[in-house]
């Protein structure tokens, strides 16, 4: 299993999420060609990992919700 390089621009660069992809695309290939042949079909396993990153998506949405919502009750002295 290869390892994901890190970033080697900063984050406000204008190529950032395309470099991110560069380094992610060996991971996500050999990760999509193992459930392949364990036997899924390749719609289901692509239609799965869209489904999973949909699901990151929200959750990381609605941490940061939280997170906001949390900051402004500190601040009130509620919490």
């Amino acid at each position: 299993m290869s390892k994901i390089p890190p970033p080697t621009v900063s984050n406000d660069h204008p190529d950032r999420f395309v470099r991110c992809q560069d380094a992610l695309h060996v991971e996500f290939q050999e990760f999509f060609d193992r459930a392949v042949n364990a036997g899924w079909r390749p719609e289901e396993v692509l239609i799965s990992l869209i489904e999973l990153a949909d699901n990151q998506a929200l959750m990381m949405q609605a941490n940061a919700e939280v997170e906001a919502a949390l900051k402004v009750l500190k601040r009130k002295g509620f919490l």
